[in-house]
Formats: C-alpha cells, structure tokens, sequence
C-alpha cells in the first residue's frame, strides 16, 4: 500500500480527528522511511516520536531522528562531551531518568526507540544550537527563537511517494492522550509540494550540518548503550494500537468522547458504572445505534479478546447496523453477518470461535437476527465454543422483541457485557417477559424520550435532536354492517370478560375477541374515503413525497389502488421483500432498493407493513398517515420516530391519523363497559398530541372521542 492509497488530509486536530488511528497508524504502516525532528531531548519526546511506529517496525522502517540536549549556559562542558563523544556523559546530564518513568505509554516507546537503535534501524543525532558570537543557546533562548519547537515529520513509502507533517507545539506524551494538538500535512505529489520540500529541506541541512548556528552530533555511545540496555525486554506488541488504547482509555469518562451528545455520553458512563449492562431506552431518532457503537468501540480497545454480537429483528437492520460499524472504522479482526441469509451459518460461527481460541481474531464483530441468536445452533455453539478468556459484548437492538418466550434463549448469563436498544422496553401485556429483559441488562437504564429530544438542543446544529410535529386527527364512523359486528362481539368480550381470571380458556378467547374487534376499528371502509381527503389536501399544496402511509395487510391494496389512480408513484415495504442482495438491485436488496428509491424521491410515496415499525432509517420522510394502529404503544411510538428524525432543509413533519369515533352501544352498562375498553387508545392518541406543535387543537379532538 502506497501513501496515495490512503484517505489523507490536508489538516489533523485532535477532538475533531483521532491523530493516532487517522493518521499516524496508517501512514506509518505506509512507510519504509521516516525522519523527524522532535524537540528537547528528554524521555518524553522520544515516545512521541515514536508514536504509532509498531507497523513501521514490522515494515523493516528505518528513521533519523534529531534532538536537542536541555541545557543551560554553564552547560559547556556538556557540549565539549558531546563533541568528543565522552563515555563520562550519562543520561542525568540530559535530564533522562529511564528507571523511574512512571508512565507506561513512555517506558514502551523509549522501548522502541531503543530497540531501533540496537537494530541499526535508527540514526539519532543531537543538535546544538550556537549564538553569533559562538556561545551556546540555553534552553530559554531556543525556545524563544523556535528552533526545535514546531514538530516536523518527513515521510517515504514503497514507491518513493513523500509527505510532511508539520505543526503546533504541543507535542508531548500527555498532549497526545488528552488531545490536544493539530498539524498540516503536505504531499511532493500535490499543489502543497512547495511546503513539502521547505520541510524536507530544514529536516536535511540539519542533519548534515548545513544550517548557520546549529551543529550535530552522534549520539553519545554511552547515552545510546544506556537506551538500548533499557530496551532490552522491548515486546513489538507493548506499542501496538491495542495496548495504546487500552492506555489512553484507562479511567475513561465518555464526556470527553466530542463525537457523542451529552445524552448519549451520560447513557454509556451510567452503562459503565453498572457493570457494561444497561438498557437504552431512546427515541427513534436520538442516535441508540452511535451510542452503542461508542460503548462497542470502548470495549473493542480496552479489551484484549471480544467478541460483539449485534442482534436485530432483521438482516436489513443487520446489514445498516454492519455498513454504520464501518463507517466508524472500529477495528475488528473479523466482522461478519451470521444468520439464516448466509449459506452455512452454523458452521461459519464455530469457525470464527475457534480463530478466536486460536489467537488468529482477538476482536470479531457478529451481526445476526433475534431469530438466529435465539436459535438452538447459535446458543450451542457459542456456550461450547466459547474460548477462556474471551469476553462477550450483547447488543440488542430493538431488545423488547427478546423478551417474548421465542426469543428468550438469546440471552445467555455467559454475555459479559450488555446493551440493550429500544425506544420502547417494556412489553404490551407482558410482564413476566419484561421483567426477563430488566434483570438481564442489570436492573437499570437510562432514559431519553421524544419529550426531551423535541425540547433539548443540539449543540452542532442548533437545533432540536427531532424535527417538531403537527398532529392532525380525523374522525370517521363504521357503517350499519361494521357497527353490528363490532357490537355483537362486544357482547361476547363483556361475558369473557367476567370469567377470564377463573377460566383460561375464556381468557384465550377473550384475546382472539379483542384482536377480532381491534381489526373492524383497523379495518373501517371510512378510512378510505379520508385517505382520499388527506391525499387532496398534500395534492394542493404541491408534489406529495417523502410520504408514508402505514396500514394494516386488509388494506394495503386499496391504499396502493387509490395511489395509483391519481399518478402518485409509491411502492409497497412489507415483510415479503427480499433482505438478500441481487445483481438486479445494484447488490443490493430488495427492501434496500426501494428504501433507497424513496430517499432518491423516485418512489413518492412508501406503504408500509410492520416491517416500517423498527429501526428502518429514513430521515427524509416528514409525513405520515395512520390507517392502522393498535393500542401497542411500541407500535404508535415507533411510527412516528420514522418520521420526526432530524434531515437537511427539514423544518417539521406531520402525522395524519386516522381514528373512529365512539360506537354507541344500546345501553348503559355497555356504554360504561366501552370506555373502559378505549381508555387505551386514548392513551395512545394523548401521548402522541401532547408533544405536537397543535397539541390544544389535537387533545381537543381527542376529548371529542369521549
């Protein structure tokens, strides 16, 4: 890999780049030459010079490096020392005290240095500074005239590409693991070559004695045996990136990581504090996924061996959640999609436990479905397989889903660490299962709700972290043949109802009875005709787009038959489109595909099943319309996430439903009876319009259901 191969910029600066993995690593592993100047000579600036060296190490890299000794004007005798190369001098002459370094990052890269020197693969020279009239400059007169304070770097790759880095002072050991610092980059191959060659050149009459007033010298032997006496237990593997990281992250406080929002930050050090389990429980559209990736991300560097297991209702989620990993560049031996749309699976997963044994993948990221992770085969091979010694990361994306009985096997005590992701935990008439997800993520969680993602500012933009929303409620009554169905299973739920806590089986019935009823409300012919009214009034005020619809599977034809007679183009998201890539979609998937379209504005209009309800990431949509909702709060809670997520050029969204109105029933203790029953969707409704920008105007209507 040559340097041109790389990602590299113009300018570095810590707190908005990370120095270390963006630039350093990489282009050190790049390198087979590398000469640098680094400042007063002491134990400090020899570990930073030797900053992200270990590839260039295993490269066979070879570096010259200048220094300048400390010292004061009576420090002549010093300089004499140097000149003759006097066995006499020793390391307390120049202020480096080896022995009592206390800081690991320093032993470690003295380490190197030393080590390098030993090899042959390090040339270090002195350099001492003179004034005009031949005395020696102190410490206080170089630093005045800056000589040896900007950081300079001169780099070669394979094929004779060359670059620079030049910058700010503030270049010490502590600097680098507390960020702060920035410097310039400039490549022979662009228009910054003038730079380039200006800093080549300062590196070379340097270091061949060109420049007025500084001489150098040799290392002195016994200074040079000293280092290298130091260094003789060097380990490559004390100066790797792992062992950096688990360095720099010690006693780590996630406020200091500027990437994240200060809700995110306070969600992973109260995750920290309770043992690495924790549930987030985050709106759609506050960034769950960032946050996890960052807990990920701490774990992956502060760990010697793990494995992360990201599971998701999903393979589409499986395979955003893999893309977003990616793009965040954590570095993982092996990352890989294990579940029922890969060929094989089982097999796959021992494999990579077993590399993981091996010692050939110390870090592997698996992504996989609640449907797998639950499974018997994957439970198996990870409680058998599993090596000593290696720590598990669960992530569980959409986590409520985990705490049906289906899904419960998921869960397995020997997962270390623990995150779970849902804007909604707490499952609808399911306490047993939601009591399993709180004790399993540590009988703790953190909590950021639409509320307060709608009223809290984001410090980057200045806006609010979800877009705000209009809530526009229509009424629509049933017809003479949906009023008598529902009323006559209303006589059948109120009977069921009085016996399902002695009777199991009238409790059974009672829930299909229920469903029955919910879908006559789900399912009303009314709709249609406001659908109808709803698609007029977006018509008027110019193209519809960025829409949609969400309704029941009884519905989904009319709906896309009503689309199609006014020209909308729209195409249907439910759970029958393919989640595996085709040629014919560009690699892609199917769901992928159209999801992507409707981003593009190709597709008008997206009618969504269930499969719209969780994690799938479309910002651009800022209207929805409500054919269908259950009293589920994960259900209503979800849908209106999909649409109120933050997008360039989007000032707010609106959310169409549509609801019946109240049923009168033929005699009092029915009526009584039926507001019992829809005490429920009042719920729903209420939640929805009281963090609404009309939430008068739609309570108002809500009230009116009464």
């Amino acid at each position: 890999m040559s340097f041109k191969d790389l990602h590299i910029k113009p300018c570095y600066e810590s707190g908005v780049d990370d120095i270390i993995e963006d630039y350093y690593v990489p282009v050190l592993g790049a390198a087979v030459q590398y000469d640098r100047i680094a400042g007063f000579f002491s134990s400090t600036s020899l570990a930073v010079a030797a900053r992200g060296i270990a590839d260039f190490i295993v490269n066979g890299g070879r570096m010259r490096l200048i220094t300048s000794p400390r010292l004061n004007g009576e420090d002549i005798e010093i300089v004499k020392k140097i000149v003759a190369n006097d066995s006499s001098l020793s390391p307390s002459d120049f202020g480096l005290d080896l022995e009592n370094l206390e800081n690991e990052f320093e032993k470690n890269h003295v380490k190197a240095l030393g080590w390098m020197l030993a090899s042959g693969l390090l040339e270090m020279k002195l350099a001492v500074v003179f004034n005009d009239d031949g005395s020696i400059c102190d410490n206080e007169t170089i630093s005045e005239k800056g000589l040896f304070h900007q950081k300079v770097g001169i780099l070669k790759d394979t094929e004779g590409n060359e670059m620079s880095f030049s910058g700010s002072i503030n270049e010490t050991a502590s600097a680098w693991v507390n960020n702060d610092e920035e410097f310039k980059v400039f490549k022979e191959w662009t228009d910054a070559c003038e730079y380039f060659e200006r800093d080549k050149k300062r590196f070379d009459e340097i270091w061949n004695g060109e420049r007025k007033n500084v001489k150098v010298y040799n290392l002195p032997s016994a200074i040079k045996s000293n280092i290298v006496h130091y260094s003789s237990d060097f380990d490559r593997e004390s100066i790797s990136l792992k062992k950096y990281r688990a360095i720099r992250m010690k006693g780590f406080d996630f406020k200091s990581d500027r990437k994240l929002f200060f809700y995110q930050a306070e969600a992973l050090n109260k995750w920290k504090a309770n043992d690495y389990m924790l549930l987030f429980e985050m709106a759609t559209g506050t960034g769950k996924t960032r946050t996890a990736i960052a807990g990920i991300k701490y774990l992956n560097e502060t760990r010697k061996r793990l494995i992360t297991i990201i599971t998701t209702p999903q393979n589409t989620l499986s395979k955003q959640w893999k893309d977003e990993v990616d793009t965040q560049k954590l570095s993982f031996d092996e990352s890989v999609i294990v579940d029922g749309s890969v060929q094989k699976w089982d097999e796959l997963l021992v494999k990579l436990l077993l590399k993981n044994r091996a010692g050939m993948a110390d870090h592997i990221c698996l992504y996989t479905t609640h449907n797998t992770a639950s499974s018997e085969k994957f439970t198996n091979a990870i409680q058998q397989n599993l090596p000593n010694g290696t720590d598990v990361l669960f992530v569980g994306d959409e986590t409520h889903w985990l705490g049906a009985r289906k899904f419960q096997q998921a869960l397995l005590a020997c997962y270390k660490y623990r995150i779970g992701l849902s804007a909604t935990p707490s499952r609808w008439f399911d306490d047993a299962g939601t009591a399993k997800l709180v004790a399993f993520y540590g009988n703790a969680n953190f909590e950021f709700t639409i509320k307060d993602a709608l009223t809290e500012y984001n410090p980057m933009t200045g806006k609010h972290f979800l877009v705000n929303y209009h809530y526009l409620i229509s009424k629509v009554s049933l017809n003479e043949e949906e009023t008598e169905q529902y009323k006559e299973i209303s006589a059948k739920i109120r009977k069921l109802w009085n016996q399902k806590d002695n009777n199991p089986d009238a409790a059974l019935l009672l829930e299909r009875m229920m469903e029955k009823r919910a879908n006559i409300i789900r399912n009303a012919s009314a709709k249609y005709n406001q659908l109808e009214v709803i698609l007029d009034e977006l018509q008027v005020k110019g193209r519809i787009e960025n829409l949609i619809i969400f309704v029941s599977p009884q519905q989904i034809q009319e709906v896309l038959d009503i689309l199609a007679s006014r020209g909308i183009i729209f195409h249907k998201l439910t759970e029958k489109e393919g989640t595996k890539a085709e040629k014919r979609f560009g690699n892609k998937s199917e769901r992928e595909h159209i999801i992507s379209k409707f981003k593009s504005r190709d597709y008008q209009v997206l009618v969504a099943i269930k499969c719209m309800d969780e994690g799938i990431d479309i910002p651009t949509a800022d209207v929805g319309i409500l054919m269908a909702s259950s009293t589920n709060p994960r259900e209503y809670v979800q849908r209106i996430g999909r649409i109120i997520r933050q997008s360039p050029n989007k000032l707010s969204a609106k959310l169409y439903d549509i609801c019946v109105d109240t049923i009168h029933s033929v005699d009092d203790d029915s009526v009584a009876f039926e507001r019992k029953i829809r005490a429920k969707e009042q719920v729903r409704l209420k939640e929805i319009a009281e963090n609404a920008i009309n939430s008068i105007d739609a309570l108002t209507v809500i009230n009116s259901l009464d």
